[in-house]
């Protein structure tokens, strides 16, 4: 061990960062959160202060007026934001999306600040019909918007897609140097994501977890179920009621990292999520850390988790037969359906693992820090 490193490459000799993370509670970002401040704590060179926008959590007079509930969640937002910047003074702030950072305004852009998102507004747009999304139409309501998401992106000291898909938006699309863009992907516990030494069943098991089962292609998938052999058996993780039978069982009643979860991912074949519309899709970087074959369409993040014909195939997003031959291959061929989960895994462990990439993330902030 070298002086002053902790054996994990972390300088533990330099002083600690104060460092504001503001993040959004939505049920993805609430997990990518917990993550983070799990892996804060794994670092003495950051000294960390959390603030949760719930876009309702401090009342307000204003709640009164008879706006759009639209308008009343931002400035419940904006209140948010702004107390927590002010409670917390740091050196550095975090955005886990760029609406947190839009609603601070010149508070938030008061210090060094790096900007972390899934997917950018007008990416969103572009996918609006699979989220069921409205843009806003065109006239000063949307250029003012695209004017203020510019302005948070190109003064942020960093940018963080989790994906070269949302990274390449930032140049693209807003301007930014790409020289202050980073891909750093949310990470999967690949210690605890891991598969068994032997999946032990007759037949093959095919996983989809998906809340909102059309976007993420769950019909594609049960429609190709009747193309492929009889001892095929359809494994759905979803919110959606659907239709349970003989070979499709359903699961209504898991949670990230729930231990079932964890346990069907381990007992499964293969991995399907052909959604129709993505921005990342954490689940396909859980299946590769399972050593399961994934596939996938191509959208959004996709193809920075599935190196396509290497750890699964690429599908097009609502080509059903498209879908119906990649499965095909991989039922029909154990060896292929081996090799593939075995590259996942690799590329997984190098690419997605929560400790390494929180540990890039933190280094980040770090170096945005004034000397």
């Amino acid at each position: 061990m070298m002086a002053g490193n902790d054996g994990r490459g972390v300088d533990v000799s330099r002083p600690a960062v104060p460092v504001t993370i503001v993040h959004e509670e939505h049920l993805g970002h609430r997990t990518y959160a917990a993550n983070l401040r799990t892996a804060s704590l794994e670092r003495p060179d950051i000294d960390a202060e959390w603030v949760p926008v719930r876009y309702g959590s401090i009342p307000s007079p204003v709640d009164r007026l008879p706006l759009p509930a639209s308008v009343r969640a931002a400035l419940a937002g904006r209140r948010e934001v702004r107390r927590g910047l002010r409670d917390r003074p740091a050196d550095v702030h975090m955005f886990n999306t760029q609406v947190p950072a839009a609603l601070g305004g010149g508070l938030a852009r008061s210090k060094p600040y790096v900007v972390i998102t899934d997917v950018t507004p007008l990416q969103y747009d572009r996918m609006a019909d699979g989220y069921g999304h409205r843009p806003d139409r065109p006239g000063p309501v949307r250029w003012w918007k695209h004017r203020v998401n510019r302005r948070v992106f190109t003064e942020a000291t960093w940018c963080v897609g989790w994906s070269s898909w949302a990274a390449g938006s930032f140049v693209d699309d807003y301007g930014v140097d790409p020289a202050r863009v980073a891909v750093i992907p949310p990470g999967v516990d690949t210690d605890a994501w891991r598969p068994p030494a032997q999946r032990r069943h007759t037949g093959v098991r095919i996983l989809f977890v998906g809340g909102e089962f059309p976007r993420k292609g769950g019909d594609l998938l049960v429609e190709s179920l009747a193309s492929l052999p009889d001892d095929v058996e359809l494994h759905l993780v979803t919110k959606t009621p659907v239709a349970a039978n003989d070979r499709v069982r359903v699961y209504d009643d898991l949670g990230p990292n729930d231990p079932r979860l964890i346990e069907l991912f381990r007992t499964s074949d293969v991995f399907a999520i052909p959604s129709r519309a993505e921005t990342f899709g954490i689940a396909a970087a859980e299946a590769s850390a399972m050593a399961l074959p994934v596939v996938a369409s191509d959208v959004g993040g996709f193809a920075d988790i599935v190196a396509d014909g290497e750890t699964g195939f690429i599908v097009p997003h609502g080509d059903g037969a498209a879908l119906t031959t990649a499965l095909r291959r991989l039922v029909d061929d154990p060896a292929l359906r081996r090799s593939m989960g075995e590259a996942a895994r690799r590329r997984a462990v190098e690419r997605f693992d929560s400790r390494t990439n929180a540990a890039r993330l933190f280094d980040l902030a770090h170096s945005c820090a004034p000397a």
